[in-house]
């Protein structure tokens, strides 16, 4: 009986090594199918990439060697390897055929279910996907959308070059050697090419004049857009960059240039605004009626006091019936106050300041101002040449900068001159001074230009009666061609910056304080000579190597800007300082060089620059040291961290302790100095933004410049940081430095000027309605 046991388990033991035997076998065998599957696949994938149609055969790929040499198209268990193209239900429509290989069949359950996790599994495939079910042998080879595409559109793709000489291809793709494709249109016309990323020929209308994405784009693009495609438009020579978000919409990213998908904030000393969705918002002392608001001296029961409208304003703006047959009754819009209207102007650039009103460039290249004025036909006391015909107070068109016969690109003013740069890259100048703003090679200049007319001559051909006649329009002073120009903020130290259409950096301006002044200027002529340097401060001067500190030739793609001094970034991607302090050569300065001597100085960390501005040191801040030029910088680095010289002299140690953890919690992307004590601007990597420092602006003095001066910096009632008595939208200012102080305890202090009650976010603060991606003016 002993025996008979041990033979029974002997044989049982022998049974179950020899089936485990056999699976190994199989086993072996199966891995080596998925291999072969594998590579099937990969070459079914680079021959559609590469030929613009699909193999139909295995042969097809063997004799133009695709597969690995020698590979055979027997399988491991003796079968035909063959592929096979699924119409599914519907074989007129390409779009759902399957691209399949005839896989591994058995009609063993047992061994099917033994190879289960590993035939019918995706874990060891990349290329191919295992059979639905044990049931179903059949391995689909998977095709990215790309490969995809070139197989639904095959029969509109060809692979022979373009021949220019007879047109060809017409209405159809080249396929190059990189597998791009390169579409010509019905006339054998270079239209785009698309791979990862969509490369359109500036041939093609991308944005109507405004700023809507035009059908042709649409059409061309039907079949091949997705949501996140990045769109490459060649304009100029430029390759602009668009993300396409989705169903024929278009967004512009990352360039200077400026389109209604984008939005602009624009801080000046006394005023601030923004561009959303193509519409202006302002807010601030409304004396000059810059929030559109027709509301000038406030009521008050003090004399000389006018709103300060504390939060966000969208302006109005005419309508014009410059196409009666159009269909579209402007006028009538304009006549029913219907200012919302889809039709309305849209802005791609705007100036708005207490002194000056509120001006905006729409995207038809007109000019719009508004503001002293809308009601006023001569535009304050400065010359903005706006539309006479007016009914309220809103946003007039130029009669000059019409979109028609002149069209402007952008604008800002500096004193009571306004700069206008024009569709033909010039600048153009509107309005008077004397700090040699205009650039004109002297130090005063008037738009107006006035002619005597004699009514009357005497016997002796003598004038006995006479008038003057005279015109005042926009005038283009120097034969530069400019791509961006800009200002300098702070009293004592502005100056007008431009970048050439040829990468150049100019300035210039003759503004400086005497030493230990804040109110005393120096009286330079236009000509000085400088650290051995001819310099004519009334004209624009290149900066060079023999006229700066700059050791070699840079070009520049950008300028910004700044208190007092201009953020440049050269065409390598570097930032440097560019001022010009008074008896010195023009500064540039390397901020790569400049950070390194920062104890916070991480070089792995801070080698890519995101975002940079000027600010103060802490011994540098308040009144009395303004003369001093700064020699502060915050800049944000490639791990979103702010850095450098972001402090307020008016915080006290505790303070400090926790400002800096609260800057260290946000991770940040830009950052924008906007106040010479220090007060900043930064957009994190949300888009929200968070501003700090003393925010009320106060000018002493009993003239009508003087009241309008005493403003918020931004719209305090976004902040949340008002005493809950004084949730004001409107507040006072006005005569003698009067500003209401709408916040107490911790966020108030006394500013530099000795301002009590003045406004002082001590801690970074979200400001509510700022979710947007900025772009800093």
């Amino acid at each position: 009986m002993k025996k008979i046991l041990f033979f029974y388990v002997l044989f049982f033991s022998i049974s179950i090594f020899a089936d485990n035997y056999v699976d190994s076998i199989t086993l072996t065998k199966i891995k080596k199918l998925v291999q072969k599957e594998e590579e099937i696949a990969l070459a079914y994938k680079k021959y559609i990439l590469e030929k613009g149609v699909n193999p139909t055969t295995l042969n097809d790929l063997k004799t133009a060697n695709y597969l690995p040499k020698g590979f055979d198209i027997i399988n491991p268990f003796a079968k035909q390897i063959t592929i096979i193209l699924d119409n599914n239900s519907t074989i007129t429509d390409k779009k759902d055929d399957i691209h399949k290989i005839r896989g591994f069949e058995s009609t063993d359950p047992k061994l099917k279910s033994n190879l289960y996790d590993y035939y019918y599994s995706n874990k060891y495939r990349i290329y191919t996907k295992a059979p639905l079910s044990i049931n179903n042998s059949n391995v689909e080879i998977i095709l990215s959308t790309k490969e995809k595409f070139i197989y639904e559109n095959s029969s509109k793709i060809t692979i022979t070059a373009p021949d220019n000489s007879s047109k060809t291809p017409k209405d159809s793709y080249y396929l190059d050697e990189n597998g791009v494709l390169h579409w010509y249109d019905a006339s054998g016309d270079y239209k785009y090419s698309f791979d990862k990323e969509l490369v359109l020929d500036e041939s093609v209308t991308l944005f109507d004049d405004n700023g809507i994405v035009t059908e042709e784009y649409k059409d061309l693009v039907r079949n091949i857009e997705f949501a996140g495609m990045t769109i490459l438009y060649e304009k100029n020579e430029v390759a602009e960059e668009h993300v396409n978000i989705g169903s024929g919409s278009v967004i512009k990213v990352n360039q200077q240039t400026r389109d209604i998908g984008k939005t602009v904030i624009q801080f000046t000393r006394r005023a601030g605004g923004m561009i959303v969705n193509g519409d202006i918002y302002t807010w601030g002392n409304n004396a000059n009626k810059i929030t559109g608001i027709d509301l000038g001296y406030s009521g008050s029961t003090d004399s000389y006091r006018y709103p300060v409208v504390t939060g966000l304003v969208r302006a109005k703006a005419k309508m014009y019936d410059d196409d009666s047959t159009d269909e579209k009754d402007f006028t009538k819009y304009y006549d029913q106050n219907y200012f919302s209207s889809p039709n309305r102007p849209k802005f791609v650039d705007f100036f708005s300041a207490v002194f000056y009103g509120t001006c905006g460039v729409s995207t038809k290249g007109e000019l719009y101002c508004g503001g002293t004025t809308g009601l006023n036909y001569s535009f304050g006391n400065n010359f903005t040449h706006v539309d006479t015909n007016r009914k309220g107070e809103m946003l007039y068109r130029s009669t000059f900068f019409d979109g028609k016969t002149n069209k402007a690109k952008k604008v800002f003013a500096n004193n009571q001159i306004w700069h206008i740069l024009g569709d033909d890259n010039f600048i153009y100048s509107w309005g008077y001074d004397g700090s040699a703003f205009s650039g004109n090679g002297n130090l005063s200049f008037n738009s107006e230009i006035c002619e005597t007319i004699c009514t009357r001559y005497d016997r002796w051909g003598r004038c006995t009666s006479s008038y003057q006649e005279c015109s005042n329009e926009p005038r283009n002073v120097s034969n530069i061609k400019f791509s961006d120009i800009t200002y300098l903020l702070t009293i004592g130290h502005r100056k007008i910056g431009g970048l050439s259409t040829t990468g150049d950096i100019y300035i210039w301006g003759r503004e400086y304080y005497k030493d230990n002044s804040s109110t005393s200027f120096e009286t330079y002529d236009c000509s000085n000579n400088w650290q051995s340097t001819n310099f004519n401060l009334c004209t624009p001067i290149k900066v060079e190597t023999s006229n700066s500190t700059m050791t070699t030739t840079l070009k520049f793609e950008s300028i910004q800007g700044g208190l007092d001094a201009f953020v440049a970034k050269s065409e390598d991607g570097k930032y440097f300082k560019i001022s010009h302090p008074k008896t010195k050569k023009i500064q540039v300065t390397s901020i790569d060089d400049a950070i390194e001597s920062y104890s916070e100085y991480v070089a792995e960390n801070d080698a890519e620059i995101l975002s940079v501005d000027f600010s103060r040191k802490v011994n540098e801040q308040g009144l009395s040291k303004r003369y001093i030029p700064s020699s502060g910088i915050v800049w944000v680095n490639s791990k979103n961290e702010l850095k450098g010289d972001y402090l307020s002299s008016s915080l006290t140690t505790e303070d400090i302790t926790i400002f800096r953890n609260a800057i260290r919690q946000i991770k940040w992307k830009k950052i924008k100095v906007i106040d010479d004590d220090n007060g900043m601007c930064g957009i994190d990597i949300n888009n929200q933004m968070y501003c700090w420092g003393i925010q009320s602006f106060y000018r002493n003095g009993n003239s009508y410049s003087d009241f309008m001066g005493n403003t918020f910096m931004i719209p305090v009632f976004n902040t949340n940081l008002y005493d809950l008595e004084k949730d004001f939208l409107i507040a006072e200012g006005g005569y003698n430095g009067y500003l209401t102080n709408m916040t107490s305890d911790e966020w108030a202090t006394t500013n530099s000027d000795g301002k009590t009650g003045a406004f002082f976010m001590k801690y970074p603060t979200y400001i509510g309605g700022f979710n947007y991606e900025f772009i800093f003016k």
